[in-house]
């Protein structure tokens, strides 16, 4: 599928900066820096942000978005106008009924509230166009097993965004937002404990180019992207992209076609 026409509004004026939260692991520090590279003030927000290095043009800052002290106190200085990208995620893999309390708890705050909360900060503070990318999944509409909360909290990630982007365009009329549902990257660290082929998966480096490249040539108000990986023989782990919202799979996988039986003679 081809990337959707050019709408009637004007290019939104150069942005100066950009703010990343969850900017310090995986994919969120490869938007990071990839924001750095292209010129961009950035500011990277995370736990782990004494793991970059802090120089004139990217700025680590702590945030912990499950404490809801970090949430309302990290600064929201930052340069504007600005792109904002929410990337902050972790994965889970169990049966609700074996998901312990604190669990649902931590993650509902790091991949949703956390976020929402402090977001909602950072546009409270805007005084020039903000463009928003945020960075849901493709498991906010695929088919999985034992991983009920975590597609949940990417659905209302994905749902909360789309029905943002009214608000946002009222707020100034050169804001935009890009929603991003990527599938499976190499990222270790994030898929702890299971036993994955990362081979076979996207180098976060190549789909934050892509991330990129889809939206500083964004001109209409809002854009929903899937970057998923091939799984051709020989092109393993390849991004693929494609525009437009999913459709919500159906939890059973469809009960297989009979093939037709030959005509008797």
């Amino acid at each position: 599928m081809s990337p959707p026409p050019p709408a009637t509004p004007p290019a939104a004026r150069p942005y100066r900066g950009a703010v990343v939260i969850g900017g310090t692991h995986g994919l969120g520090r490869a938007l990071a820096l990839g924001a750095r590279e292209r010129g961009l003030l950035t500011v990277a927000y995370g736990r782990t942000a004494a793991s970059l290095d802090d120089t004139e043009d990217l700025l680590p800052r702590f945030l912990d978005l499950c404490d809801p002290h970090s949430v309302r106190t990290a600064s929201v200085d930052v340069p504007r106008p600005c792109y904002v990208l929410w990337v902050a995620g972790a994965f889970l893999k169990k049966p609700l009924v074996e998901t312990t309390e604190y669990e649902v708890e931590q993650l509902t705050r790091l991949l949703f509230t956390g976020p929402v909360l402090f977001l909602r900060r950072l546009l409270a503070g805007a005084e020039g166009p903000v463009h928003l990318i945020t960075i849901a999944s493709s498991s906010s509409w695929k088919r999985r097993e034992q991983e009920s909360l975590y597609c949940g909290l990417k659905a209302a990630q994905a749902t909360f965004v789309r029905n943002l982007v009214p608000e946002m365009i009222a707020a100034h009329p050169e804001n935009r937002v890009t929603l991003v549902n990527p599938g499976g990257l190499a990222v270790p660290d994030f898929h702890t404990g299971l036993a994955l082929d990362f081979g076979a998966m996207m180098d976060p480096g190549r789909v934050a180019e892509i991330v990129w490249d889809i939206a500083t040539a964004q001109r209409q108000a809002f854009t929903e992207v899937q970057i998923l990986r091939s799984r051709a023989p020989g092109s393993e782990g390849t991004p693929e992209v494609s525009y437009g919202a999913r459709a919500p799979q159906p939890p059973e996988e469809p009960a297989p076609t009979a093939a037709p039986h030959a005509p008797h003679h």
